[in-house]
């Protein structure tokens, strides 16, 4: 039987042409035909949850300060796309609820817990426990996989990280995940299917060029994020 072709999944949507983790993006990396999207959470002051890659608001957004120092209402009046480029200005922060609506059945959404505070978790729940069979909760916060894993054991949970720095094997073992999901500095196909046997499923991050996603591919893992998933589609002759 010949080896089953990697999930393509559009981390952040698709970051190289769409202003990241905006709805634009996403919709637009569902329209190319990836199978999974990949994007980052944050708590804003009063507890809602955004769709965001960092704690803090220059790099993408026309804002100033932390996340987690604004309303819902005012990281709402930031502009999320015009950075990116002027044809996107007005495009806005999306929350965790606007995404869960946009993605079709079948698609496979993996949130990547950036806010690790305990009140994340209880803002989270009533999102993904009504998805279990679509989302998967990865985070680089082990402490946090840790309490998701106690507070919804149903529900799968991945571990990010890098092989030179971590143990993922015993991370993941220890935490009870589901996924490793580490990025392709320092490792190996050996590794990827030596955690592959002991049943967990693996994804590799970040494809960023065609060298990456061919890399990618050798690798063999079970899922692939990327910034360019039009490239990834392409050399798996899905494009």
């Amino acid at each position: 039987m010949p080896p089953r072709s990697p999930l393509v999944i559009g981390h952040r949507g698709w970051l190289q042409k769409y202003p990241e983790n905006t709805l634009v993006s996403l919709r637009a990396a569902l329209d190319l035909g990836v199978d999974a999207l990949e994007f980052d959470l944050h708590l804003s002051r009063d507890g809602h949850i955004v769709v965001i890659h960092d704690a803090t608001l220059e790099r993408t957004t026309d804002g100033r300060g932390r996340v987690s120092d604004f309303a819902l209402a005012d990281l709402k009046r930031l502009d999320a796309g015009g950075r990116f480029h002027p044809r996107f200005a007005g495009e806005r922060i999306p929350t965790l609820e606007e995404v869960l609506a946009l993605a079709p059945s079948g698609i496979e959404l993996y949130a990547e817990v950036k806010d690790c505070r305990p009140e994340m978790l209880e803002k989270l729940l009533p999102f993904v426990l009504p998805r279990a069979e679509s989302v998967i909760v990865h985070s680089f916060g082990a402490e946090f996989i840790e309490a998701f894993r106690r507070a919804a054991p149903g529900m799968r949970a991945g571990l990010l990280g890098n092989v030179t720095k971590l143990d993922m094997l015993a991370a993941a073992r220890r935490l009870g995940c589901w996924g490793i999901h580490p990025c392709m500095e320092g490792l190996s196909r050996e590794t990827v299917a030596g955690w592959q046997a002991e049943g967990f499923r693996v994804m590799v991050w970040t494809v960023r060029h065609e060298a990456d996603a061919r890399r990618a591919i050798e690798l063999a893992p079970d899922a692939i994020g990327a910034d360019c998933p039009d490239v990834l589609l392409r050399l798996l002759g899905r494009g």
